[in-house]
């Protein structure tokens, strides 16, 4: 696995670049400081790996938004 960190002072964060990193759920819950998350995605990724990303969070409250496809939803 690399990582590469985004250096933006105090709202700085790890991107990690690798395979099956969606296995590694403390990847992800190191970074959350609450109870609940709030997912969101759009259509043609969702289907993809939603349900691995909220498996991995099942301690925590989770809710999803999926959006349409396209720049103009971003």
């Amino acid at each position: 696995m690399n990582t590469l960190q985004v250096e933006l002072g105090t709202r700085s964060y790890p991107i990690y670049i690798g395979q099956n990193l969606l296995r590694q759920s403390d990847l992800i819950t190191q970074h959350i400081k609450s109870n609940q998350v709030l997912i969101v995605s759009n259509e043609t990724v969702a289907p993809l790996y939603l349900h691995k990303v909220v498996k991995n969070l099942d301690d925590f409250e989770t809710k999803s938004v999926i959006l349409p496809d396209g720049e103009q939803y971003k």
